[in-house]
């Protein structure tokens, strides 16, 4: 237990102001994924996850004669099963220690707040890149289910455009996503309960690395969570954005080229009602600094009272998210 993983003297040392007080610690390698406040979580049908049915085919009417019959038809469906991730760790403080601290509750709520900021930025990471071929227990994520750039309209390819990239490695990806109880959904399994959970565990026994014992309070956190797309037109993808070639080229006219596969992948989602465009911070940088262009008719802000401003592409709102990397493989 010790090492890594205990909360030592040190560590409560340096979480006293001069006051000798529990200081707020500023969390400097918090990230920023505005996609968990998007997020629209359902509870699933299975206690694993959830079933979608999704409808095929369509039957279509015939042309009647008179005195002609016309032939039954009939829909096809078929299922798709979204399975959940658990997810769950410890907070563990020595009872010693504890008793050192001048506010016993201050310096457990912020051991507490980390734990908080790593289940969210675990969960965004895995909404984009959760893979269960690499590792069965994660969860789908966009990455994977958007990932071919061949089908016809109604079929995945078609909702993904390639933007080109050639630098092995320096590849990022944006998504527009609708979420909604007909789109885009977060779930959690059927019977449990939504977001994380905590639970304080009080006083137990802990082991050291040596097979000793002492005493330790702890805090339970507990996320199960996943991800159903119910309508794959209600995303689109636009994969192989070069993060090399962006940074090399800063000409408006490479901007602008993004600009319109983001407006090209946004017109083969069906029904658009309140879609988000998910980026990095470089392809947000190129959107932003492309409304400096004396030629630009796409992008745009929109100022916000005690808020930063949002961008805009042809109505398309901005969202710039750390989990996002630039370090992707070139898809072919």
């Amino acid at each position: 237990m010790y090492g890594t993983t205990a909360v030592t003297f040190e560590d409560l040392r340096k979480r006293l102001n001069p006051q000798g007080q529990i200081d707020f610690v500023m969390e400097v390698l918090a990230q920023s994924n505005p996609i968990m406040q998007d997020v629209k979580w359902s509870e699933g049908n299975l206690p694993t996850g959830n079933q979608t049915t999704l409808r095929t085919s369509y039957p279509h009417p015939e042309l009647r004669r008179v005195n002609r019959g016309v032939q039954p038809q009939k829909s096809t469906t078929r299922q798709v099963v979204d399975t959940c991730c658990i997810m769950e760790t410890r907070s563990e403080i020595d009872v010693r220690l504890l008793k050192l601290a001048p506010d016993k509750m201050a310096f457990r709520a912020s051991e507490d707040r980390a734990f908080i900021e790593g289940f969210g930025e675990d969960i965004a990471k895995y909404l984009f890149y959760g893979d269960t071929d690499a590792n069965p227990d994660q969860f789908n994520g966009l990455g994977v289910r958007y990932n071919t750039f061949a089908g016809d309209r109604g079929e995945t390819g078609y909702q993904v455009i390639n933007a080109g990239g050639k630098t092995a490695k320096k590849q990022t990806s944006a998504y527009i996503v609708e979420w909604g109880d007909d789109a885009v959904m977060g779930i959690y399994p059927r019977g449990s309960k939504a977001g994380l959970e905590t639970q304080d565990l009080g006083e137990s026994d802990a082991t050291d690395k040596d097979g000793g014992k002492y005493r330790v309070v702890s805090t339970l956190f507990m996320w199960d969570a996943g991800l159903a797309v119910k309508n794959l037109r209600k995303v689109a993808a636009i994969r192989n954005i070069d993060c090399k070639a962006a940074a090399e080229d800063t000409t408006s006219e490479a901007r602008k080229a993004l600009v319109e596969k983001i407006i090209v992948a946004k017109n083969r989602i069906v029904n658009l009602k309140n879609p988000v465009l998910y980026v990095s911070p470089s392809v947000y940088t190129m959107i932003e600094l492309h409304l400096s262009d004396k030629n630009n008719v796409y992008v745009t802000r929109r100022d916000l009272m005690e808020k930063m401003p949002e961008l805009y592409i042809s109505g398309l709102r901005v969202s710039k998210n750390d989990a996002l990397t630039e370090t992707e493989e070139i898809i072919a």
